[in-house]
């Protein structure tokens, strides 16, 4: 199993994992809109393809199929501060622990890669798995956004979490 730069050959089989406009609301919040297309989702990437990239999109690849998918987004280099964003795993692929491998390996390449000192997430607060997920991975819970996000005619709690460089150290020095 690697987590490896995302191609748009992969944009497909990320496309194929959103079922309902529920599940794209959950996965991006209003970063995309339903139906998710190919064409958004190659837009949206090319915050990656910048001088300075904003975006850092991976795809966790298993016997050469990707598997999850996930970002460093949101960067704030004034700050060394980024956001981990858009965590998916292929629905058949969940519950093996292959969101917490691909959780870590994008931490790892914000701490050691991009020299962050802070990576945010934010998560639904009815996603209870992903935020199991998230505090395995060494995540600190920070406050919850009350009703901060709409979708499909109900409004949604979003959990904030972070996770420090001198926690992450510290856990994996152990």
């Amino acid at each position: 199993m690697e987590l490896v730069p995302f191609k748009q050959k992969y944009i497909r089989d990320v496309i194929s994992w959103i079922k309902t406009e529920r599940d794209l609301v959950q996965w991006a919040g209003a970063t995309f809109f339903w139906p998710l297309t190919q064409k958004q989702f190659r837009e949206h990437l090319k915050a990656a393809k910048t001088a300075i990239p904003d975006l850092y999109p991976f795809a966790l690849c298993q016997r050469g199929k990707i598997v999850g998918y996930c970002e460093i987004s949101d960067l704030k280099l004034a700050y060394d501060s980024a956001m981990l964003s858009r965590v998916l795993v292929n629905p058949r692929s969940r519950n093996k622990g292959l969101g917490q491998f691909m959780v870590k390996q994008a931490v790892r390449f914000g701490f050691e890669q991009l020299g962050l000192n802070r990576i945010g997430l934010g998560v639904f607060d009815f996603n209870i798995p992903a935020v199991q997920c998230y505090i395995r991975a060494g995540f600190v819970y920070e406050g919850t956004l009350r009703q901060s996000a709409r979708a499909v005619g109900e409004y949604w709690n979003c959990h904030m979490m972070s996770l420090l460089k001198m926690e992450w150290k510290a856990d994996n020095s152990r």
